[in-house]
């Protein structure tokens, strides 16, 4: 058995000063510390550390007080990581989030309920103290597999009034977006992006809607062409929403080889806060938002925010928002993401001699599996396939050669065997013309 393939283990340990569980199968690990709200503080693939963590708080804890300081966002202890919070945000009414900071939900201290695993998966299941000011008790149960890198994120808020009330389930991460330069100081990394796909009936004129920061910021590019959004790292303060309906958005650092991609179930007819976004893009740098100003700091770092409809809850009632990370190398900008990986160049085929064509793409995927090439008639039938050996995420897939179509093919497909569960799952498809 190879390291990719290694069962699931759960250990309590020390991180940076914290105690903290760990969640590893061979090829990530992932690090979650209760004392600081619940947090995910480490996601690994190999040796690359996706996660942003302040290193002026590595191992720190405060009071109520302290984390909630003079109430404004410059108060806020940041420590980094994936965290959940209630949407939507803001400081006018009862029916908005008044934080961060909040020493409750966003850095309270959570119960750790469970830390279990038995090789073929390991879990971790965190519950926030109840707050009473928005109703909202948070449980946070992360899941990982063997023979994979993905993350399965069950977000869950309890109603702990006696009156109903009304949330969006807002799940934020932080990624690291750095890079060393040779004098040992770091500065911010342009090779990182972030892209997000755009929805083709959006409410807003260029797909996405300015919430913070400057509107002319260079760093929201939107390509109705491409059907996508991309946020090439500039250090800028800002923020966007999206009404995005494509249930992901991905983070690539190109200079180091790294994808990472979050996905969701898109609800049409859902009402979502924020002017309808379902997913938000912030990055720290220039510029100052409200009373924050990085201009002298030393944090890079890209946000990736995903947005559940508003739900009403009803007293002692739960609501849950289910979300899927995964992690991969990868060759370029995420252009799309499927349920089998990324894709970083679209598949192409193209008319060489004859029957035989050059097919070509560059990919990423999430599993450890047989790669198939799969041809299929009018009749959506396989006719034929071609296997193409064994991926990982631990290498990114380049596709460069001749193939021979089968008569009567109209579509051609990648596929991934999963070597776990043999779960198969197409990474891309194209048309044959």
């Amino acid at each position: 058995m190879s390291t990719r393939e290694l069962p699931c283990t759960t250990r309590q340990s020390d991180f940076q000063g914290w105690n903290a569980c760990y969640l590893e199968n061979g090829m990530i690990r992932l690090i979650a510390i209760p004392d600081i709200g619940g947090r995910i503080m480490a996601y690994d693939l190999g040796p690359y550390a996706y996660l942003f963590v302040d290193p002026n708080l590595a191992g720190k804890l405060f009071s109520a007080e302290e984390n909630q300081g003079d109430g404004t966002l410059a108060a806020w202890n940041n420590y980094g990581g994936d965290k959940t919070w209630p949407a939507p945000q803001g400081w006018e009414s009862d029916e908005e989030w008044h934080g961060p900071p909040d020493p409750v939900l966003d850095t309270g201290r959570y119960t750790l309920n469970e830390l279990s695993g038995d090789g073929s998966h390991a879990r971790v299941r965190m519950t926030s103290p109840p707050d009473h000011r928005t109703g909202v008790q948070i449980i946070r149960q992360v899941t990982i597999r063997a023979g994979t890198s993905r993350v399965e994120l069950d977000l869950t808020f309890r109603n702990v009034k006696e009156r109903p009330i009304r949330w969006s389930i807002w799940d934020v991460v932080q990624l690291r977006a750095e890079r060393q330069q040779p004098d040992g100081s770091l500065t911010h990394e342009p090779g990182c992006v972030m892209t997000v796909p755009l929805n083709p009936a959006s409410r807003f004129a260029e797909g996405y809607h300015v919430m913070f920061g400057d509107p002319d910021n260079p760093q929201w590019q939107a390509s109705t062409e491409q059907g996508l959004f991309q946020a090439p790292y500039m250090w800028q303060i800002g923020k966007v929403g999206l009404d995005s309906d494509g249930g992901w958005i991905a983070f690539s650092n190109s200079a180091e080889g790294y994808g990472f991609a979050k996905t969701f179930t898109y609800e049409p007819g859902g009402e979502y806060p924020d002017n309808g976004s379902t997913v938000e893009v912030w990055t720290i740098g220039a510029g100052q938002v409200a009373n924050l100003n990085y201009e002298d700091s030393d944090i890079y770092l890209m946000e990736a925010e995903v947005l559940s409809p508003l739900r009403t809850i009803q007293p002692g009632e739960t609501t849950t928002f289910q979300l899927e990370w995964g992690a991969c190398r990868c060759g370029g900008v995420i252009r799309s993401v499927s349920e089998a990986g990324i894709i970083v160049e679209p598949l192409r085929l193209q008319v060489q001699n004859g029957d035989y064509r050059h097919i070509s793409g560059e990919f990423g995927v999430f599993d450890t599996a047989d790669l198939l090439l799969r041809w299929l008639n009018d009749d959506n039938q396989v006719i034929d396939s071609l296997p193409l050996g064994s991926v990982d995420p631990m290498s990114s897939l380049s596709l460069d050669r001749m193939v021979r179509v089968p008569a009567g093919a109209a579509t051609v497909e990648l596929v991934t065997i999963a070597h776990i569960d043999s779960t198969q799952r197409q990474l891309t498809s194209l048309t044959i013309e």
